[in-house]
């Protein structure tokens, strides 16, 4: 041991400490740029809030893995969970479920309302748009409240709870098409 420290005593000079420090600043700038292009293209997470979700997530939080490649709406279908910017909350971000696609009809019912379909009033989604609503319909802010979400707001399609390790699992579309409902 002693060796090696003198023989690193004798060859370390001012400008082999210099190189070594650059090199690893170097290698650091480079990985923290890459996480954060990584952070902000490609997934992330976030802790999720509120009522509006229940049962699929829980009202005191789950850690949720969000998608990044599906900004601006690019490849949602109906019964998926998207991230979006709150339209009525500037800095806020919420999290619901797609029930209508652009061109779609959807009923429209009361804000915060307790029945599916009461209101009997039916509106198409615009073009560019998507009509969202929260799982827990009674305690939810939703397209009931600011109209269809235009898809430019949509920010992330949640796809999997991360955390509590209990509940680990991937975000099921549970909005499943009728078998011969058409028939």
């Amino acid at each position: 041991m002693e060796s090696t420290i003198r023989h690193l005593l004798r060859t370390t000079t001012p400008r082999t400490v210099l190189q070594k420090t650059l090199h690893l600043s170097y290698l650091t700038f480079g990985s923290f740029c890459a996480g954060a292009l990584f952070w902000e293209n490609v997934i992330c997470w976030q802790l999720s809030e509120g009522p509006s979700m229940y049962p699929t997530f829980n009202p005191r939080g789950d850690y949720l893995l969000i998608s990044k490649m599906h900004k601006h709406g690019r490849g949602i279908g109906v019964g998926d969970v998207v991230r979006f910017n709150h339209p009525s909350f500037l800095g806020v971000h919420g999290a619901k479920r797609v029930v209508g696609m652009p061109g779609d009809f959807v009923c429209r019912d009361l804000a915060l309302s307790r029945e599916a379909g009461g209101s009997g009033e039916m509106i198409e989604v615009p073009q560019g748009h998507v009509y969202v609503l929260g799982d827990n319909q009674p305690w939810s802010r939703d397209s009931r409240n600011y109209g269809p979400l235009p898809m430019g707001l949509i920010n992330g399609k949640v796809i999997a709870r991360i955390w509590p390790l209990s509940k680990v699992q991937w975000v099921e579309n549970t909005l499943k098409p009728v078998e011969g409902a058409f028939e």
